[in-house]
């Protein structure tokens, strides 16, 4: 029977792909991806990609990859129970308790007698140094509050005191707030020392709120 030759297709030009457009796509992949951290985003290469630029940080990009599930092969591996047999003969032969002989430890997940490829070291381990000292570092955590909060919370302490069900009764709770969220508000607004000490300063000075606030209705 003839076999029947294939021809060779000439290469055609595609008109209606915009190249440009492309060439912007392709430099996006290789922008940094984390905004957050100015000391990757300083020591980022562009020539190189994601992947790379993680590694000579010492850092994982693919977690799949680094710390992979064990799939039902890998536990019914031959080579994986074998070497299982033999671990378990010889610590039953160094072994001296018999309690120990009842116990089932677990067997290997991934078969590890694959070769890998060599990688060469990360150049840049420094960094990820860094990263982890900056993480484990003890942060204190800023409260924050807009001013309508805190004329709000000044009406309130000022009209009703420490009476949190009044607060709530009052007709300038537009938001509906419980007693008790009243008072963790409250509590959060005697918190912030930039806000609060403000306020007891006006306090001492003899400065009436109310008025001030157009809130003595």
């Amino acid at each position: 029977m003839v076999q029947t030759r294939r021809r060779k297709r000439g290469k055609v030009y595609l008109h209606d792909v915009n190249r440009k457009r492309l060439w912007v796509k392709e430099k996006r992949k290789r922008e940094v991806r984390v905004r957050h951290c100015p000391l990757i985003r300083s020591n980022w290469e562009a020539k190189l990609s994601v992947p790379t630029n993680y590694r000579e940080f010492a850092l994982v990009h693919d977690i799949k990859k680094s710390f992979p599930i064990p799939k039902t092969k890998d536990l019914v591996n031959p080579k994986n129970l074998e070497k299982f047999i033999k671990q378990q003969q010889e610590i039953s032969d160094n072994d001296d308790d018999d309690d120990n002989n009842n116990d089932y430890p677990s067997i290997p997940m991934i078969d590890t007698t694959e070769k890998k490829k060599k990688q060469r070291k990360p150049t840049k381990v420094h960094i990820r140094d860094e990263i982890e000292k900056d993480a484990n570092t003890e942060r204190v955590k800023s409260l924050r509050m807009s001013d309508p909060d805190r004329l709000f919370c000044i009406y309130m302490i000022e009209k009703h005191g420490t009476n949190y069900d009044a607060m709530a009764r009052d007709h300038h709770n537009d938001y509906q707030l419980t007693a008790r969220q009243l008072e963790r508000k409250m509590e959060k607004f005697k918190k912030i020392p930039k806000i609060y000490e403000r306020y007891l300063a006006e306090k001492l000075e003899g400065k009436n709120f109310l008025v001030d606030f157009q809130m003595d209705d």
